[in-house]
C-alpha cells in the first residue's frame, strides 16, 4: 500500500505527539533536529497548514506551512513522497533543510530549488571561559521574570532583529509557547538594563546535560557600541558552565557578519548549517 498523504488545519494531542516522536527519531539518525523550535511550538497553533504522510498507522513524514515558510520532517524514503505532495503549493513557498545530513536538501536541489539563505551552526567548548569583564556604568544584569518582562523583551527583540523577521517577528504567543516548553528556564535568560530600561539580552537553552546553546543574543539599537554583546556572551557561557554544560552551540545568519565576527572571536567555529531553499 503506498504512503497516504493528508492535510489538516490543526493537530490533536495524539498527532502532535506523533510529530514530536518522528522529529526525535530523525534527529537521532541525522544528528540535527528536522524542525525548528518555532515549528515545534506551533504544533498546537491555529492558522497553519499541516501535511502528514502515513505508512499504515505509522507517521513517516510531517510538513508545516506557516505563511510562505515550510519545514519538513521525514525519513529518507518519505522525503520524495512529501515533496511530490507539496508541489501544488504556491511558487513563493520556501523550504528549510536542517543540517548537512538532512535528506531534504539534496531532494530539493534535485527538484531545481536553489539556496536562498544559510544559517550557520557554530560550536565551541564551554571551557576555558572568557574573562568576565565589568559592565558599563549603571548597567546591571538580572534574570528574566515571566509575565513582567515579556513586552519589553519583545520590543527589544523586534528592534534588534528587524532584518530577520523569523526572529524579530516573534509575538507574545510565540514567547509564551516557549515559556511552556520543558527546557525553558528563566535563570538562563539574562537581561542587561540601565535605569530599568532593557538594553540587551542573552537567552540560553540547555539541550542535554552536556550541550547548551546561545539561544538568542540581541542588543537594542540605542545600546550598540557598548560591547554588551560580548559582555552578555561571557555571562551566558558562565551560566551554562555552572549547569555542567561542556559544549555550546549557536546559530547565526550568513548575512549577519557582525555577529559572526563576535562569535568567531570568542572561539566559536563552524559546525553545521541550515539552508532555506526557494524555487
Amino acid at each position: 500500500m503506498p504512503p497516504q498523504v493528508s492535510t489538516a488545519d490543526s493537530l490533536d494531542e495524539v498527532a502532535r505527539a506523533d510529530v514530536r516522536e518522528l522529529a526525535a527519531a530523525i534527529e537521532e539518525h541525522v544528528g540535527q533536529p528536522p524542525l525548528s523550535d518555532q515549528a515545534l511550538t506551533q504544533l498546537a497553533a491555529a492558522g497553519l497548514r499541516h501535511i502528514l504522510v502515513h505508512d499504515g498507522d505509522r507517521l513517516t513524514g510531517y510538513a508545516q506551512l506557516a505563511g510562505s515558510s515550510l519545514e519538513l520532517a521525514a525519513d529518507e524514503q518519505t522525503v520524495p513522497v512529501a515533496l511530490a505532495a507539496l508541489e501544488p503549493l504556491p511558487p513563493d513557498v520556501e523550504i528549510w533543510s536542517h543540517g548537512t545530513r538532512s535528506p531534504v536538501g539534496p531532494a530539493l536541489e534535485a527538484r531545481g530549488y536553489h539556496v536562498a539563505r544559510r544559517l550557520h551552526q557554530l560550536r565551541r567548548r564551554v571551557r576555558p571561559l572568557p574573562a568576565e569583564e565589568p559592565l558599563p556604568d549603571g548597567v546591571v544584569v538580572r534574570t528574566f521574570v515571566v509575565g513582567r518582562d515579556d513586552e519589553a523583551w519583545l520590543a527589544v527583540n523586534a528592534a534588534a532583529f528587524v532584518d530577520l523577521p523569523d526572529q524579530g517577528g516573534l509575538t507574545i504567543d510565540d514567547l509564551r509557547a516557549r515559556e511552556r516548553e520543558d527546557w525553558f528556564d528563566p535563570a538562563g535568560f539574562l537581561l542587561a538594563e540601565r535605569d530599568g530600561r532593557l538594553l540587551g539580552f542573552h537567552w540560553t537553552k540547555i539541550h542535554t546535560p552536556e550541550l547548551g546553546e546561545v539561544y538568542v543574543l540581541g542588543i537594542a539599537p540605542e545600546a550598540q557600541g557598548m560591547r554588551l554583546g560580548s559582555l552578555l556572551l561571557q555571562r551566558g557561557l558562565a551560566y551554562l558552565d555552572s549547569r555542567g554544560c561542556t559544549d555550546v552551540l549557536l546559530y547565526v545568519d550568513d548575512a549577519n557578519t557582525a555577529a559572526m565576527r563576535l562569535y568567531e572571536s570568542a572561539g566559536f567555529a563552524r559546525y553545521d548549517q541550515d539552508v532555506l531553499w526557494a524555487r
